[in-house]
C-alpha cells in the first residue's frame, strides 16, 4: 500500500466541470489505466482518492492537488505517465510523490489559494482597474451584499477577506486565505476591481500552506 499525492492542472472546456464531475472524471481515468487503486470498503466501494478545496466552475487550474491510496508501489512518474494517458484532453498530471505517513488531509492543510485573471491589453481599461484598485486598497472595509434563496442576504467586507491583491501589467493577481469565518470569493473580488463588461480570462494558480511565519509551502 502506498499514498500518492499528485498535482494536475485542468484547461480548456474541462474548466466547466464541477467538482464532483472532476472526481467522476478521474475515477473512470483510473479504471482505464489499469491502475492498482485501493478501495473503500462498505456496500458501495469507491476509490480512494481525494481533492483539495472545490476549484469554481469556469475557473482553470493551474495546479491542483490530490491524494490516492494505491494497493500496490509504483513509480511516482509511472503512476502519472498512465493516468495522463487516460485522462481527457484538458487534465494533465504534473508531479506525484509518495506521501509520508500519517498524514493530513489535503483539506485540513491548505489555507491558501492564489488566482489570475488575465485583462486585455487596453491602455484605457488597464487604467480603470488601477484605479479600482487604489480605491480599495485605501479603503478601510469594502462591503458587498451576497444573495442567497434561503439564507437571506449577507454583508461580507472584500478587503478582509483576501491576503494580497495587485496589478502587473494586464494581469491582477490576488491571494485568498480560507479562514474560520469564511473566504472571500475571487469572483467578488474580480468583479469589484474590473469594469464592468470586460471579457477577462481567470485561473486558480495554485493551492499553498501557510504556515506561522507567512511563507506559502506546497502541500
Amino acid at each position: 500500500m502506498m499514498t500518492v499525492r499528485f498535482a494536475y492542472s485542468v484547461s480548456g472546456v474541462v474548466k466547466f466541470l464541477s467538482h464532483l464531475d472532476v472526481l467522476k472524471l478521474f475515477n473512470r481515468a483510473l479504471m482505464r489505466a489499469a491502475l492498482p487503486v485501493a478501495y473503500s470498503e462498505g456496500f458501495n466501494p469507491h476509490p480512494r482518492i481525494s481533492f483539495g478545496p472545490p476549484r469554481g466552475v469556469g475557473i482553470e487550474g493551474r495546479c491542483e492537488w490530490g491524494d490516492i491510496v494505491l494497493k500496490e508501489d509504483m513509480a511516482p512518474e509511472e503512476f502519472c505517465r498512465r493516468l495522463n494517458d487516460a485522462l481527457p484532453k484538458g487534465v494533465r498530471m504534473l508531479e506525484a510523490r509518495e506521501l509520508a505517513l500519517p498524514a493530513k488531509a489535503l483539506m485540513a492543510v491548505i489555507n491558501l489559494t492564489s488566482y489570475e485573471a488575465v485583462l486585455p491589453q487596453d491602455d484605457v481599461l488597464l487604467a480603470e482597474a488601477a484605479a479600482n484598485l487604489a480605491a480599495f486598497q485605501q479603503a478601510e472595509k469594502v462591503e458587498i451584499v451576497r444573495h442567497h434563496p434561503k439564507k437571506g442576504d449577507k454583508t461580507v467586507d472584500l478587503k478582509s477577506g483576501i491576503r494580497s491583491v495587485e496589478l502587473q501589467g494586464n494581469l491582477l493577481l490576488l491571494d485568498i486565505p480560507f479562514t474560520e469565518g469564511g473566504s472571500a470569493k475571487p469572483l467578488e473580488v474580480l468583479e469589484y476591481l474590473i469594469p464592468a463588461g470586460v471579457d477577462y480570462q481567470t485561473a486558480r494558480t495554485g493551492l499553498y500552506v501557510l504556515d506561522a511565519a507567512g511563507n506559502a509551502l506546497r502541500p
